[in-house]
């Protein structure tokens, strides 16, 4: 988990730093009010909580790569705690609909994405890994040209390596502040 996530973090920086500025680099954090995992994956669960980070590069207004970290915690329902990080990778379509001022910077933007997932779930001393494609919807406000806030909804469709396997969908609520670098 830790590998993919140095990886995948080198990665965005290497792409993002001869391009930082005309490009679109962008980073960000944000709340998760609501964690739900459904399926076999989520028997005996309740919802949860917790953060996330993102860091990105858009490659126009309408089109950019992002990569996330969520922390959560989720609750069984017959007591105990149950921890959740997960590392996945975006591709972002934007769909500008209004401009902000003369310099054309767009300010409400609906997007859509689709990527990949991994998860770590870790209760009682016991981890287990998952993975699975990811699908969400959103908007971001911006506030001024380098701060916006998001809401957003992913889905992932992911299966654990226990045994047997354990499939399930992850259902993530986000809602964050975006810096982006001009």
């Amino acid at each position: 988990m830790k590998k993919v996530f140095v990886l995948m973090v080198l990665m965005l920086t290497l792409l993002a730093a001869p391009a930082m500025a005309k490009e679109g680099f962008f980073i960000g954090a944000s709340l998760i009010p609501s964690v739900d995992i459904s399926g076999d994956a989520g028997n005996g669960l309740n919802d949860g909580s917790g953060y996330g980070f993102r860091l990105g590069l858009g490659f126009s207004k309408y089109f950019s790569i992002e990569g996330v970290l969520e922390r959560t915690k989720l609750d069984w329902t017959g007591g105990g705690k149950m921890d959740m990080d997960g590392v996945a990778v975006n591709a972002r379509l934007n769909f500008p609909l209004t401009t902000l001022d003369s310099a054309k910077v767009m300010s409400f933007e609906p997007y859509v994405l689709a990527g990949y997932g991994r998860y770590e779930v870790t209760s009682g001393g016991q981890s287990n890994d998952g993975s699975g494609f990811r699908l969400g919807i959103g908007i971001e406000q911006y506030l001024f040209k380098e701060l916006s806030v998001n809401v957003g909804y992913t889905s992932t469709s992911v299966t654990f390596n226990t045994n047997p396997e354990m499939d399930g969908t992850i259902r993530v609520i986000d809602i964050g502040l975006i810096y982006h670098f001009l």
